[in-house]
């Protein structure tokens, strides 16, 4: 294993995105193929490449190696974890890694404290972090400690460990375009509850800025609120935003829960979606198939990045973003005339 200087001065993806010119997301397209990326872009990122010797993820080491065939899932729950959310990550999780031969130690714990103690009790091969935040302790816990690792989320600052995640900058703009494209000029998005913007968890960050900056660079105001996924959480963001907007005629949800009850609320309101209203979200397919009327959605395809997970503990390889695909249902159209 190597020393702490080799890993403090290794190479990161994020280096070599600036000097490529290009974000981390693109540099992980390029190195995995997972997306369709220019000729031009390629041949800086790949110099870029060469220029400082990067090697995807040299800190991570295989789990094949392992002596235990545990890996350890660390998974917080927070006032707001909903269990129909969670609970697909972890299924991918475990299922996956049983095709592997291992078996899967569940860590409730949002502190490097608890990490450090349950890897130097060396009843664990490999460690798979959950809820990412910005300047996440148990990311460096996990560099120091040089156990094999996977962060099922995207970091958003340098580290040396593989990640695997939606491309939520690509599903913020995805969304807003579509109903741009219908003829919505007044957009809100009921983000995801309060806690995850106090905690600084990642995808609540990546989502809300890029919405914010695709309206923005379309030229259109910025509404946005965190929503508890309750009946009276999303009743209450509804009413702030139109009072703030009254003229609002499309939503971008992120979360499952309240693209259902928004539905509802509007249904009970008199109105319609999408006659009255446009909705477009964030979801996992399964969640959301048992909506009238049928929602459009990018899919967080949530058991396939558990199971991508595991995969990149038994290979080493680069971080993998899952591209952002707009489903089509019936719950986008064109503004109603005023």
């Amino acid at each position: 294993m190597a020393g702490k200087g080799a890993e403090l001065t290794a190479t990161t993806i994020a280096e070599v995105a600036k000097r490529a010119g290009v974000s981390p997301a693109t540099v992980s397209y390029v190195l995995s193929g997972n997306r369709t990326i220019s000729r031009s872009t390629q041949v800086r990122v790949r110099r870029a490449i060469e220029e400082l010797n990067y090697t995807p993820h040299a800190g991570a080491r295989s789990l094949r190696a392992g002596k235990t065939d545990v890996v350890a899932l660390v998974v917080p729950f927070y006032d707001w974890s909903s269990e129909s959310v969670l609970m697909p990550f972890v299924y991918g999780v475990v299922d996956q890694a049983r095709e592997h031969g291992w078996k899967v130690m569940l860590v409730t714990s949002d502190g490097g404290a608890d990490i450090d103690s349950v890897v130097r009790s060396k009843m664990v091969d490999g460690v798979i972090l959950m809820e990412v935040r910005v300047g996440d302790e148990r990311l460096k816990v996990i560099e120091r400690l040089g156990i094999p690792a996977v962060a099922l989320g995207m970091p958003l600052e340098p580290v040396n460990i593989p990640f695997v995640d939606l491309d939520f900058e690509a599903a913020g703009r995805a969304c807003v375009q579509r109903l741009v494209a219908c003829g919505h000029q007044h957009i809100a998005l009921l983000a995801s509850p309060a806690g995850t913007f106090e905690k600084k968890l990642g995808y609540a960050q990546r989502f809300w800025q890029a919405v914010a900056a695709a309206l923005d660079e379309t030229g259109l105001r910025f509404h946005g609120l965190p929503v508890e996924p309750t009946v009276e959480g999303t009743q209450r963001a509804l009413e702030a935003l139109m009072a703030e907007e009254p003229a609002l005629t499309g939503f971008i949800v992120q979360t499952e829960a309240v693209a259902d009850l928004l539905v509802r609320i509007l249904q009970q309101k008199g109105k319609s979606v999408p006659d009255d209203f446009s909705l477009i979200g964030v979801a996992w397919r399964d969640a959301v198939k048992h909506l009238v009327p049928p929602l459009t959605y990018v899919n967080f395809p949530s058991v396939e990045v558990g199971r991508k997970a595991i995969e990149l503990l038994a290979k080493e390889g680069p971080g993998i973003l899952f591209p952002a695909l707009v489903l089509e249902g019936a719950t986008v159209a064109p503004p109603p005339r005023t």
